[in-house]
């Protein structure tokens, strides 16, 4: 059954109106346009890919370059029933649609940005390092997800909202917000509200996303587990994983992503890492922050990017110096902030 939203709480209803008028032109128009997210998607670009893609009255493709999907992006790939589109379809497009992604650097399509170059690229995003490479770019850093940002396109336009996009939206925002215990703003919660009216299903994104380990994976936590460790002073809780603890567990790097939340849980820390190799002499870092310690800063002195409590970066070198050169950092970015709290802290 087919669910159009009339009218929703009115702060997001403000919001959707809001919708830059020229995006939703351009998207109305286009008869074959192609939808695109980043390299390594997450679940909120591929929430975005996706929910957008049904939503467009034309006919709409999604593609994800050559690389292979993670095991959580490839099980919203089935809830939507998609099948990606080859290259073929990518050069027939008449519209890019670039979601979620900060820079050309990062766009997940087989030949890259100059795969792109005759096309007219809408770029939606919500990384408050976008560089607004597209003819058309909507970027609200202030935003929780992209997914929140398509939902209000949606609205905006009049498009359909069916059951299976509106839990491909709420996914994102959930995985975004993680499980909504950053900083969240009320705007995304009427967002989450506005779709579950719309017949998300929040105990299905659960079950699929959270609750739903591999062998593998759950031998991989038991490895984050066992690797944890907090600097003397407490601030910095992390863990690392080697490229071969993660074959031993019979994991890829692709598997490697939100085990974060392990050092995270950790009382007191104002700052959880995770370091893992994603190939040899390359190390991936996902970074989260308590409130009133933001990561993004840090993670753009190390050259990498993404949100205020939710950042990552790629640094290279050997797994154990390069833990070591993320911790000098780390430990002198918190010092420069010695009037924040950490978690359990009395405000």
């Amino acid at each position: 059954m087919w669910f159009r939203i009339a009218r929703v709480a009115s702060v997001l209803y403000a919001q959707a109106m809001a919708v830059p008028q020229e995006v939703i032109d351009a998207l109305s128009a286009a008869g074959r346009p192609v939808v695109i997210g980043h390299i390594n998607p997450d679940i909120d670009a591929m929430g975005a890919m996706l929910g957008l893609s049904r939503a467009l009255p034309g006919e709409a493709a999604v593609t994800f370059g050559n690389r292979p999907l993670g095991p959580r992006p490839a099980a919203m790939l089935r809830w939507a029933d998609c099948r990606p589109a080859d290259a073929q379809r990518v050069r027939q497009a008449d519209l890019a649609v670039v979601v979620d992604t900060a820079n050309v650097g990062r766009i997940n399509v087989q030949g890259g940005w100059e795969t792109l170059a005759d096309l007219r690229v809408i770029n939606i995003d919500h990384h408050v390092s976008n560089e607004r490479f597209g003819r058309h770019n909507w970027v609200e850093p202030g935003t929780s997800s992209t997914c929140e940002l398509i939902c209000r396109l949606i609205i905006a336009a009049g498009w359909p909202l069916d059951p299976t996009t509106a839990t491909l939206l709420y996914a994102g925002i959930h995985a975004d917000t993680c499980g909504f215990s950053l900083p969240t703003s009320a705007e995304a919660f009427e967002a989450a509200v506005a779709l579950v009216r719309a017949g998300a299903k929040p105990a299905a994104v659960g079950q699929s996303l959270w609750r739903s380990q591999r062998p593998q994976e759950f031998a991989l936590l038991r490895t984050v587990y066992q690797n944890t460790r907090t600097t003397p002073d407490g601030g910095i809780a992390y863990s690392s994983l080697s490229l071969a603890e993660i074959e031993a567990a019979g994991c890829t790097p692709a598997d490697v992503d939100d085990q974060v939340a392990i050092p995270r849980s950790l009382a007191g820390i104002r700052m959880a890492a995770l370091l893992s190799e994603a190939e040899p002499g390359v190390v991936r870092i996902n970074l989260r922050g308590e409130e009133g310690t933001p990561v993004l800063p840090l993670a753009a002195q190390l050259g990498g990017g993404g949100h205020p409590y939710s950042a990552g970066v790629r640094m290279r070198g050997p797994l154990t110096e390069v833990v070591e050169r993320f911790l000098g950092h780390a430990t002198e970015y918190l010092h420069s902030r010695p009037g924040e709290h950490g978690k359990g802290a009395t405000p």
